[in-house]
């Protein structure tokens, strides 16, 4: 699967695992949905597309946990206020540091043995296809 797909697929997983975490009441399966998503995005991608999808999950993350806290807002008929949901993916994010460390080094070893080292050198050598010093 292209980078896109990959990065897409991320943020399905992450959305679907922190809205089953916040409807279950598991904190950790949104940590462990993280984790899972990363290696998987990191499996299948394409080789040269994983760079990308390494690089990609904290920010894709970032944005998964902010939708599902503005759906569970909504769900909940809560007012909506940016403070609220400030908090909310503070508190999400800090819950899932450990498994956002540990699901992003899991996504690099996997992308380290299928490639990643050769993506490196291709972004050094630049579109002129000569690396710099």
């Amino acid at each position: 699967m292209g980078a896109r797909a990959a990065v897409l697929l991320m943020f399905v997983l992450f959305l679907l695992a922190d809205l089953a975490a916040g409807w279950l009441s598991v904190p950790g399966l949104t940590g462990f949905g993280f984790a899972a998503a990363s290696a998987i995005a990191a499996g299948r991608a394409r080789r040269e597309d994983l760079l990308i999808v390494v690089v990609t999950p904290p920010l894709t993350y970032l944005v998964a946990v902010t939708c599902a806290e503005l759906i569970n807002a909504h769900a909940d008929h809560a007012a909506i206020s940016v403070s609220s949901i400030g908090a909310g993916v503070f508190l999400t994010l800090s819950a899932a540091a450990p498994w956002m460390f540990a699901g992003l080094a899991g996504a690099v070893a996997i992308a380290a043995v299928r490639g990643l080292r050769q993506c490196v050198r291709d972004l050094r050598a630049g579109p002129s296809g000569r690396a710099e010093r």
